[in-house]
């Protein structure tokens, strides 16, 4: 479980889809800011062009309404390292598996995997509680992918 924040987004994303979690959006935010807060409290954007949570919330439903609307366009391949680790495309994986799309499209690269390991480790570094531990281990198990 590299990268058990696909779990902590695929819990909101089936937030967003209609479900009665309200904590997955909590969750969703704690994340985030544990994980780039530093850059979006100096003032620099992160994925290009996000300054804050709520940057990352609106972009999160909007991917959704998109991937509803017109499915998991070839555009938005996820690209992947030559072991298969991902390279970018979280949370657009995470909004497909939330979706129960049948397939999504990755694109391999030759480049190695730059990002750290947000396993479940980096979490309790990071101080998740022990309830939103096994929320997330529970999540994970759940996903169909």
């Amino acid at each position: 479980m590299r990268r058990a924040d696909v779990a902590v987004k695929w819990r909101f994303f089936r937030h967003l889809l209609g479900g009665s979690d309200n904590e997955a959006e909590r969750v969703y935010r704690w994340h985030i800011n544990e994980r780039i807060g530093p850059r979006m409290r100096a003032g620099l954007p992160t994925d290009q062009w996000k300054t804050t949570t709520d940057d990352y919330v609106d972009s999160a439903k909007a991917l959704l309404k998109s991937m509803q609307e017109f499915g998991f366009v070839a555009q938005g391949a996820i690209p992947i390292d030559r072991a298969g680790e991902l390279l970018g495309g979280a949370h657009r994986l995470s909004c497909a598996v939330a979706l129960d799309m049948p397939f999504v499209r990755v694109l391999q690269r030759c480049t190695d995997v730059w990002a750290p390991p947000w396993h479940r480790g980096w979490f309790i570094e990071h101080g998740m509680g022990s309830v939103d531990l096994a929320q997330m281990d529970a999540d994970w198990k759940m996903m169909h992918w």
